[in-house]
C-alpha cells in the first residue's frame, strides 16, 4: 500500500507548521479568515506568514466554515493555500459554487468535508449522497465526525464507525483522509481497515493543558507520535 499522508490541523505560527514538515508530514491544516468564525481561527495576514514561512515541500491547507463564496475569495486574494477545505455545513455551498471558486482560482485544489454522524447507521446518513454530488468538484475528501447539533464538520476529537469511512473510500476515486478522534494509539488501526489517502489530526496532538489554547498549541510529542504511527502502520 502506498504511503498514508499526514495531516495536521491546528496550526498557528511558522515553528509548528516547519515542526510537522520536520517530523514526516506532508499536510498543514491553518483555519483562518477576516470574519472570525470558530476558536483558534488565524487572521489572514497570520495564515499567509505561515503559507510563506512553511518548508516549500509542505501542502499548505486552508480551512473554512464560511459559506459565502465572496467572503471566501476575499480570504485567498489574502493568503493563498495549495489546498481550500471547505469545512462548514456542506449543503451551504452546492457544487456549482465551488465549480465557480475553482474558475476564479486557476489552480486551487478543493478538500470537500464530508459529515459522518456518529453512532448513526450509514443508511440513515445522507453521507454516499454527498460523496456523488461533489466528487466532480473535490480534490480531496476529509471524512470526519460531525456532532449532530453543530453546523460546521470536525474538531470533535470524536471517532465515528470505520465502516463508513472504508464504504466511503471504496466508492470514489478522490483521494480521502480519515479524521475523527485518531491518535497514535488508533491511527494504525483506521489505516487497516479503512486504507484512506491520508490520516488527519486535531484535537488529539495538541497539548491537554491551558497550551492547547494558545499559538503553541501542538505537543511535539503527540504529534511526532501520530506521525510515526502512521507511517508504520
Amino acid at each position: 500500500m502506498a504511503d498514508v499522508i499526514a495531516q495536521i490541523y491546528g496550526i498557528r505560527n511558522v515553528e509548528d507548521a516547519r515542526m510537522v514538515i520536520d517530523m514526516g508530514g506532508e499536510h498543514i491544516g491553518v483555519s483562518y479568515g477576516k470574519i472570525k468564525r470558530t476558536p483558534g481561527q488565524l487572521d489572514c495576514e497570520r495564515a499567509r506568514e505561515i503559507f510563506e514561512g512553511v518548508q516549500p515541500e509542505a501542502v499548505r491547507i486552508g480551512l473554512t466554515v464560511a459559506e459565502d463564496i465572496d467572503e471566501i475569495s476575499e480570504n485567498l486574494r489574502e493568503a493563498m493555500p495549495d489546498v481550500l477545505h471547505l469545512s462548514g455545513d456542506i449543503e451551504g455551498i452546492t457544487p456549482d459554487e465551488i465549480a465557480e471558486l475553482k474558475s476564479r482560482f486557476p489552480g486551487l485544489k478543493i478538500m470537500q468535508a464530508i459529515p459522518v454522524l456518529a453512532g448513526v447507521p450509514l443508511e440513515e446518513q445522507k453521507v454516499m449522497d454527498y460523496v456523488k454530488d461533489y466528487e466532480s468538484v473535490s480534490d480531496f475528501f476529509l471524512i470526519d465526525t460531525k456532532a449532530p447539533s453543530a453546523g460546521d464538520i470536525g474538531a470533535t476529537g470524536l471517532t465515528h464507525d470505520r465502516a463508513i469511512d472504508r464504504a466511503i473510500i471504496e466508492s470514489t476515486d478522490v483521494p480521502c483522509i480519515i479524521a475523527g478522534g485518531l491518535d497514535a494509539s488508533n491511527v494504525a488501526e483506521a489505516i487497516h481497515a479503512t486504507h484512506p489517502y491520508g490520516v488527519d489530526s486535531f484535537s488529539l496532538t495538541n497539548y491537554s493543558d491551558e497550551r492547547a489554547n494558545t499559538d503553541r498549541c501542538k505537543d511535539p510529542a503527540k504529534v511526532e507520535a501520530f506521525i510515526k504511527a502512521a507511517k508504520n502502520a
